[in-house]
C-alpha cells in the first residue's frame, strides 16, 4: 500500500482526513474526491450489474418495510398539494417510526400464535402470507403487487397511531380503501335486508 498521504490517483499529498478508512483502520489508496470518481465511473460501466444489485436489494425484508413505513412521513404524503380538481387528504402520524416497527413486531408474533405454522408475516385481513416484490429501474420506481407487504388506517377517518395501524397486503388495502365502519354496519344491515327478502320469497 501506498503512503497514507499520497493519492493513488492524482497523487497529491494529503492528510488523512482526506481519505477514507476502513474498519480495519486502514486508509484508502484513494482520495475521497478520486474516490468519487472512480467509483461514478464504475458505475457508468457497469450499469447491467447495478440495477441488478439494486432491485434485488430493493425486494429484501427489511428494505422494503422500510420504504413502506417512511413513505408516510414524507411531505408530500403529509401534506399533498392540490392534484387537478380535488384537493387529495394528507394525514400527519401519530406514531412515531420506531413504534410502528414495534407494533409490526407485535403483529408477526400475534399471526404466529395463530398460525403456529408460519413466520408471521401475514395479511390481517385475508390471513395469507404478504409478499416484498418490486420491479423498475431505481427504488423509487415500483411496480405494485397484490400480495405485497402494506399498512392500513382501520379507521379512515383517524391518521396512523397506536391502535389504528393493521398490517395486510396491498390487495385487502385496496378493497377496503376509504370505506368507514358506518358503511360496514349499513352493508351489513342491507345483507340482513336482502336475506329476509329472500326467505319470505
Amino acid at each position: 500500500m501506498k503512503s497514507k498521504t499520497s493519492c493513488a490517483d492524482c497523487n497529491t499529498p494529503l492528510s488523512k482526513e482526506k481519505f477514507y478508512i476502513y474498519t480495519d483502520g486502514r486508509y484508502s489508496t484513494y482520495c475521497k474526491p478520486c474516490n468519487s470518481k472512480r467509483s461514478l465511473n464504475w458505475k457508468k460501466n457497469n450499469r447491467i450489474l447495478v440495477k441488478e444489485h439494486g432491485l434485488k436489494h430493493m425486494n429484501t425484508e427489511k428494505s422494503f418495510i422500510n420504504a413502506t413505513i417512511g413513505r408516510i412521513f414524507k411531505p408530500s404524503v403529509m401534506y399533498p398539494k392540490k392534484e387537478r380538481s380535488y384537493q387529495r387528504k394528507g394525514w400527519v402520524p401519530e406514531a412515531t417510526k420506531s413504534e410502528i416497527y414495534a407494533e409490526l413486531l407485535l403483529h408477526i408474533e400475534l399471526m404466529k400464535e395463530k398460525f403456529p405454522e408460519t413466520d408471521g408475516r401475514i395479511c390481517r385481513y385475508c390471513e395469507k402470507p404478504w409478499t416484498y416484490i418490486r420491479s423498475g429501474n431505481k427504488p423509487g420506481n415500483i411496480n405494485v403487487k397484490r400480495t405485497n407487504f402494506s399498512m392500513d388506517r382501520f379507521d379512515t377517518n383517524v391518521t396512523y397511531k397506536i391502535g389504528n395501524i393493521v398490517f395486510c397486503c396491498n390487495g385487502c388495502n385496496a378493497l377496503k380503501n376509504g370505506s368507514t365502519k358506518e358503511m360496514w354496519i349499513k352493508f351489513l344491515e342491507i345483507d340482513k335486508e336482502i336475506n329476509q327478502t329472500k326467505e319470505k320469497a
